[in-house]
């Protein structure tokens, strides 16, 4: 069953939509503009039915203008006692579907009303299918390998789907938390509802909270339209954070409220709007850590993992590699002249490599090396540099100082606290421009390489004056 928003100042007209469309849809009603975008807010809406004048308040037309400013995308129909060439023209240019006397017939309102429903239905359908072939393009449908871990990991992922349970998800970056994500939201009760994800990494503190709970407009310098934010967004379906534990103090506090209330209030907004989404969230980082040490509030943790699932590293389920690899090379068929394949003794070095960036810096190694390939079949020789060495421990990606008296001379007369933090700015220093290079220069790349945010990577920069 359907379900309509009537705006309407007058009560005749509520009740002849009633009294015609009442066994056939869920109708609800409001009168004034304030009322009406509160209202939708809260309920997801298959039309909207407005009355064009509501003196002495905004009109239908403002109600259009301010309901697409917050990102509602409900179809409209205008209604008008007085309906003339130019009203018309101007609703459906501001937004309308659709425009109708208030003296139009039976027939006419529920003709109007199934084209707008049906209208809607569609759009939302495009959407959700231009988002999976979006998604399809550039993501699996589950993490690949038949690894006993991997196996562990999405078994529990799969019990843990048909609950309404926040999930914490663990692990170093590039071992595909988000996609593990897509997958406890796709074997849900909300898959048909929208899966949004926010890396909390990228925005300063004010910014994340903004795009998480909203903003009305004027808020704030710049904010010069209101936005719902991404709990409202996610409406109906998960909302997945990833870099948990990168979130500031104060938005924590806030998040965990949003959590415990399940409502949201939009920064410069004063009223709160419920909120029905799920909640994801992932890190890289030791979050019980960070809890030990003040950083990350201790009831927010246990509000997040409810279900906490580590992903293991590459270097941990080896025995995947070659299934990942395959995976890889299938997504370029089509790509290429030919189809591609790697031979054994590459794929027998790749798995002495400890693979730091796990399985996203695995996919650049298969994915240059099929570029750079000569033929059909993918030899070491075609492979990069660093994955053709033989590394076996993940420590050894930073250079190993094996005698301190290499680094640190004797005749130092300068405290040893002061000669060790030199030699670690050093180190630190040369694995960023060595993670700078290997990622082409991109700072947000480099940084999921290094296993730390974007933002502690521009800080480091900035302590070690390397320039991009």
């Amino acid at each position: 069953m359907s379900r309509l928003l009537v705006v309407d100042d007058e009560e005749s007209f509520p009740r002849l939509v009633r009294a015609l469309l009442g066994e056939a849809h869920t109708i609800d009603v409001v009168s004034g503009v304030d009322a009406a975008l509160t209202r939708l807010d809260e309920v997801a809406y298959d039309i909207v039915l407005t009355d064009l004048h509501m003196p002495p308040g905004p009109d239908g037309i403002e109600l259009i203008r301010r309901a697409r400013e917050r990102d509602v995308d409900v179809p409209f129909i205008m209604l008008t006692g007085h309906a003339t060439v130019e009203t018309a023209v101007d609703a459906m240019r501001h937004g309308a579907f659709d425009y109708l006397r208030k003296t139009a017939s039976g027939d006419e309102l529920r003709a109007a009303v199934a084209r707008a429903i049906a209208h809607g239905r569609m759009a939302r359908e495009v959407k959700r299918l231009r988002g999976e072939v979006a998604e399809a393009r550039g993501v699996s449908d589950r993490p690949v390998g038949r690894s006993e871990k991997i196996r562990e990991v999405l078994a529990l992922a799969e019990r843990v789907a048909a609950s309404d349970a926040s999930v914490l998800i663990l692990g170093e970056s590039g071992t595909g938390k988000e996609l593990l994500a897509r997958v406890i939201h796709r074997a849900s009760p909300r898959r048909d509802g929208p899966f949004v994800a926010f890396d909390c990494s990228a925005l300063a503190p004010s910014l994340v909270e903004s795009e998480l709970f909203g903003h009305e407009r004027g808020a704030f310098t710049g904010a010069q339209k209101a936005r719902r934010g991404l709990f409202r967004e996610a409406q109906g379906g998960t909302l997945f954070l990833d870099e948990i534990g990168d979130v500031a103090p104060e938005v924590q506090n806030k998040l965990l409220r949003v959590i415990q209330e399940r409502e949201v209030k939009p920064v410069g907004g004063d009223t709160f709007v419920k909120i029905d989404a799920r909640l994801l969230a992932a890190t890289n980082k030791d979050l019980k850590a960070l809890v030990a040490s003040g950083k990350f509030r201790e009831d927010l943790y246990y509000r997040l993992a409810v279900v906490p699932i580590e992903l293991p590293p590459l270097r941990g389920r080896l025995e995947d590699l070659p299934s990942l690899v395959e995976y890889f090379l299938s997504r370029r068929r089509g790509a290429g002249p030919r189809p591609q394949r790697m031979a054994r003794d590459a794929v027998e070095r790749l798995t002495r490599y400890s693979w730091p960036g796990n399985i996203r810096e695995l996919e650049n190694v298969v994915e240059r090396a099929a570029i750079l390939s000569d033929g059909v079949e993918i030899k070491v020789g075609d492979l990069p540099e660093l994955a053709r060495a033989p590394i076996t421990d993940p420590r050894s990606v930073i250079p190993e100082i094996t005698d301190p008296r290499s680094v640190i001379s004797r005749d130092d007369r300068r405290p040893l606290k002061t000669r060790v933090a030199e030699v670690v700015r050093d180190v630190e220093r040369q694995a960023i421009l060595d993670a700078l290079a290997a990622e082409d220069g991109s700072p947000t790349k480099a940084a999921k390489r290094l296993g730390i945010s974007r933002a502690s990577l521009y800080t480091k920069l900035k302590e070690l004056d390397i320039r991009l």
